[in-house]
């Protein structure tokens, strides 16, 4: 089991996106809140679908442009490699 600490503006950022596929929005709307932040918690897998549903988001121009960095600080956290092929 993984665990990710996130803001409350990345957490907003997640939850602006439509539709994403069932482990994602479980691991989403499960989510801890403690001291003023998010924990994500899910396992490998959970989190390489949120990399790649990330990357389509932003690839595709699907999320608003005000959510594009709070993606992008989720993935880094997720992975810090991940900027590499997310193309920033």
């Amino acid at each position: 089991m993984m665990k990710i600490v996130i803001t409350n503006t990345q957490y907003s950022a997640l939850m602006d996106i439509y539709g994403p596929p069932k482990n994602i929005h479980h691991m989403i709307m499960t989510c801890k809140f403690q001291d003023g932040k998010v924990v994500l918690e899910g396992d490998e897998d959970d989190f390489d679908d949120l990399l790649g549903l990330i990357s389509e988001e932003i690839g595709e121009k699907m999320c608003p442009k005000k959510n594009i960095n709070s993606l992008l600080c989720v993935c880094k956290k997720v992975d810090p490699g991940s900027m590499d092929w997310i193309g920033m």
